[in-house]
């Protein structure tokens, strides 16, 4: 069934389906989750999804290759990548270059629960884990990605890390997340301070706020498996926060850093101004009630 705006809907909310066994395959479908690696080294491994934009993969790769050289005495740092069909024939020469520096998993079918937590599995060997956007420009990756991971060694208490985002006009992107508490709205995320001035903060200082976005979220391996992982009944949509507020179900803390200029694109690869109302509104039903007691 095609719902109004044209896209698919989800035959698990279809309780009017005609063809029930349709529903209920997709209610009883596996879904894989993450699962905890047998062994976990001291270190970082960064997991990158990417479809094309060689004009956003090639500067970012060499970055983090850059910041992997300079802090590989401090922490040593795995990159993967997960290809979802790229052509372009610079970005695959790319791969093919850096073949025996850079984990690249080609010809993945996109869903960014799925692609991530495949990765996860099949390449995380490292204590934490930083999910990142392939659009995502640092100034410093070494300088931003130090901060993070120190932020994280030093506080046991924290389940996820997220930076300050700017957009190129160094308006604030992202500072946190936060849930709207009234109006039609309500139960749904947004961002505080949206589209205005950073917020004054020091280089290097953190506070908390109820979760990150997931274009630049430093979790804990072992606690992203034991939480199940991105949950993967979400199409487009909530995942990050999702992650983040199963994290704190669990008892941990969440919180975002300064960590310099960065720049978030946003939605480079992702049509602009696309929704999805279904994944919203599994969200609400599943996370409202347990935010309404914490806050």
């Amino acid at each position: 069934m095609l719902l109004s705006n044209g896209t698919a809907s989800d035959p698990r909310l279809d309780i009017y389906a005609d063809d029930n066994v349709t529903r209920d395959a997709a209610v009883t479908a596996p879904i894989q989750g993450a699962e905890t690696p047998a062994t976990l080294a001291p270190g970082l491994a960064i997991v990158i999804l990417t479809l094309d934009r060689a004009d956003l993969m090639l500067p970012l790769l060499a970055t983090l290759d850059a910041a992997r050289t300079r802090l590989n005495d401090l922490c040593p740092i795995d990159i993967i990548v997960g290809d979802t069909g790229s052509t372009a024939p610079e970005l695959l020469a790319e791969y093919d270059r850096l073949a025996d520096q850079v984990i690249v998993e080609r010809n993945m079918r996109y869903h960014f629960s799925r692609c991530n937590n495949q990765l996860f599995n099949r390449h995380v060997r490292r204590e934490l884990v930083l999910f990142l956007n392939n659009d995502v420009i640092f100034p410093d990756a070494a300088d931003a990605l130090e901060m993070m991971i120190a932020e994280m060694r030093a506080k046991p208490e924290l389940g996820g890390l997220g930076t300050v985002l700017h957009y190129p006009d160094m308006t604030c992107q992202h500072a946190g997340v936060d849930m709207l508490d009234e109006g039609p709205l309500r139960g749904l995320c947004h961002h505080p301070g949206h589209g205005a001035a950073p917020p004054r903060r020091a280089h290097g200082e953190s506070w908390p706020t109820m979760a990150v976005t997931g274009a630049c979220l430093l979790t804990r391996s072992a606690l992203f498996a034991d939480v199940g992982g991105f949950d993967e009944a979400y199409r487009t949509e909530c995942q990050d926060v999702a992650l983040c507020l199963a994290m704190r179900r669990r008892g941990f803390e969440m919180a975002v850093i300064n960590a310099g200029r960065i720049i978030h694109l946003e939605n480079a690869t992702r049509p602009a101004g696309s929704e999805d109302w279904q994944d919203r509104q599994r969200f609400v039903r599943k996370w409202a009630s347990f935010m309404d007691m914490v806050r």
